[in-house]
Order: structure tokens, then sequence, then C-alpha cells
């Protein structure tokens, strides 16, 4: 894997995101749209499923991040923070506790899918300790694997504040796992092929 600096050379392609899927392999296209902070997947203008009205959803893509050959829709969500059940028990509160901006809300990566003959949820992660400014779903290796790519910020950093690190996610059949990471300034995040078909993280 291999992180790279703006500006893209001329030969260069970026990496065009997925919004659109066959989700639930019935041979029509799905939509994957965000409007006003929520999510929603229809085919043609039949509304299949919509993020609850309590979630606000900064950013979707059409992934394949759990690896199971079959599409779904990645959401980066803010919701209101709920600690572990286990919390309850534990004198400090718990591990994730502090894992939410002043005004309660945390922030996590869901996976939408179909699933027994309906859209819902395939996997939530927890609040995240650092949250996500931005997401990619990119093959760094070429071998049809996706990996998730993240800037990720500090809760209350203002909305135009500067991400802190880049890290990049694998699967790991649980959930994800950090394989690498830069910790520095960046403003956003580019996947881009290269003319051998290697694709690249390109950083401001």
């Amino acid at each position: 894997m291999t992180l790279k600096a703006a500006p893209i050379p001329a030969t260069w392609r970026t990496v065009e995101a997925e919004t659109s899927a066959d989700l639930d392999g019935d041979g029509a296209q799905e939509t994957l749209t965000v409007t006003n902070g929520r999510a929603t997947i229809q085919t043609g203008s039949d509304i299949r499923w919509q993020s609850p009205e309590a979630w606000r959803v900064g950013q979707a893509r059409i992934t394949d991040l759990n690896r199971d050959g079959l599409p779904e829709a990645t959401l980066l969500v803010w919701r209101p923070f709920k600690p572990w059940p286990v919390d309850a028990w534990l004198p400090n509160g718990g591990r994730i506790e502090n894992f939410h901006d002043s005004g309660g809300q945390s922030c996590h990566i869901i996976l939408i899918g179909w699933k027994q003959a309906v859209f819902r949820e395939l996997w939530a992660g927890s609040a995240m300790a650092e949250p996500v400014n931005q997401f990619m779903a990119v093959d760094l290796k070429g071998n049809g694997r996706q990996y998730l790519a993240t800037l990720e910020g500090k809760y209350d950093d203002p909305p135009s504040a500067p991400a802190r690190n880049l890290k990049v996610w694998e699967w790991n059949g649980f959930g994800f796992t950090v394989v690498n990471e830069l910790e520095k300034s960046f403003n956003l995040m580019v996947p881009v092929r290269r003319q051998d078909g290697r694709v690249l993280i390109l950083t401001d």
C-alpha cells in the first residue's frame, strides 16, 4: 500500500465511487443517495430503505468492504451516543465513554445490505475513538479485495478543521483492523489509478 501526495499526474485517472448496484440480486440496479443527511436506497422511484431520522449520514458509497462478493451500502453516520451495555457495570464508565462530541453524537461506519429478503444493517461499528471526516473503499493491492480508507479528526473539531490522520482498515471477518496509518494534517484524499492499473491514495 502506498500513500502519495497530490497533485494528480495527467496520465493518472481518479477512481470514481460507486453509487448504484444490484443490491438485492434481482437484476435491477438500486441507487444510493444522501439528501439532507438522510440516506436512501431505491429501485427506480421505489424507495426500498431510508436511514433513521435520528441518524445524520455524512457520506454513503456502494462497496464490498466485508468481502463477501456482494455489494452493500457503506454509510458514515453520526447518531446519539450509546455506551456498551456492559459499561453500566464498570466503575469508570467504560472504554468508549468519551467517544462522542459535546452534543452527545458519536461517529460510526455502518454497512447496509440485502439479507433475509429486506434491507438491513449487516454490520454496525461501535462509536469510533476518532471520528471520520471522509472515507472511501479502494482495492489497493489489485486483487479485488477492498480496503476502508478514512481521514479522521477529533470530536468537537470545528467543521473546517483538517483531519489529523489517515488510516487504512482491512475486514477481519468480524469488523475492521487498522493495517496502515499516517499522522499529519489532511484536507482530502483521492483514489487514483496509474497507467499500470495500480491504485494509490493521493492526499492534500
